[in-house]
């Protein structure tokens, strides 16, 4: 982590000045900024990796989700003692699965058009963990060049995290974002270039709250936001969900192939791929 050694003794008036949004910061400003931000709350809240590094997901999703100085600071305190495990094992079977299906599948079908290709899944990232990044190669060797990377997001339940997509965006590792959500038989394709200004002024929303909190921790007033329950699916709502998952992965399969293929095809000039031999 970057050393922090005084959080108190920052002058936080100062740098919420530089991001209010007259100043309009340029977007390599306002990430620097929020870099800053994720070291002064993983010094205060010891959200830190087994490396030192912030804990920067857990950091920016809680941020995102309220505006609750209280209920973030309830949240952050409590992340380190809490070791509940609140995904029913068969969604995690379920994600699992499509993912290893859709990888040998994107194999198959890359070696076939004359890819070379490396498939990586549960990737960290500066700001998460992508579930599967697509490499293209030549003859095995990285093209570091230009980039050559596509990221999919695999959703086997009915959510789509706005801050879990701008993470992605955030760390650069791909322009394009792909989306697989299974059960709502959808494939998404996200541009980060068209949501560069929505994810700048998202970046200025979480620098913003987190400032507040950090400039008021010590004089928050508890509020009266019950906390959530952990919701258990029902013996029925899983077996509806599994046989929801085995209908639509099979029905969608073939689509998010074709999507990838596309996205890979528009990033990839001809003489980037080989033919084997």
């Amino acid at each position: 982590m970057d050393e922090i050694t005084d959080v108190q003794s920052t002058n936080f008036s100062s740098l919420r000045d530089q991001l209010t949004y007259s100043n309009h910061l340029d977007f390599k400003d306002l990430r620097n900024n929020l870099d800053r931000i994720y070291s002064y709350l993983a010094f205060s809240f010891n959200l830190v990796d087994s490396t030192g590094k912030p804990r920067k997901s857990i950091i920016i999703d809680t941020l995102a989700k309220r505006s609750c100085l209280s209920c973030i600071y309830r949240t952050l305190s409590s992340i380190n003692h809490s070791d509940i495990d609140n995904v029913d094992a068969i969604y995690k079977e379920s994600h699992e699965l499509a993912v290893n299906i859709m990888v040998e599948e994107l194999y198959a079908l890359l070696n076939k058009m004359g890819y070379k290709v490396i498939i990586t899944t549960e990737v960290e990232l500066n700001y998460g963990r992508a579930d599967v990044l697509i490499t293209i190669t030549n003859y095995g060797l990285n093209l570091k060049s230009r980039t050559k990377e596509l990221l999919v997001e695999v959703k086997t339940g009915n959510s789509l995290s706005f801050s879990q997509l701008f993470r992605y965006f955030l760390d650069g590792k791909s322009d394009t974002i792909i989306v697989w959500r299974i059960r709502k038989r959808q494939v998404l394709v996200f541009d980060a270039q068209k949501f560069k200004p929505l994810i700048a002024e998202f970046m200025r929303m979480i620098c913003l709250r987190a400032i507040r909190l950090l400039s008021s921790q010590h004089q928050i007033s508890p509020c009266q936001h019950a906390k959530s329950p952990n919701y258990q699916p029902t013996q029925a709502e899983l077996e509806k969900a599994l046989e929801d998952f085995s209908e639509a992965l099979v029905e969608t399969l073939p689509a998010v192939l074709q999507t990838i293929l596309k996205q890979l095809e528009d990033i990839t000039p001809r003489e980037s791929t080989t033919t084997n031999g």
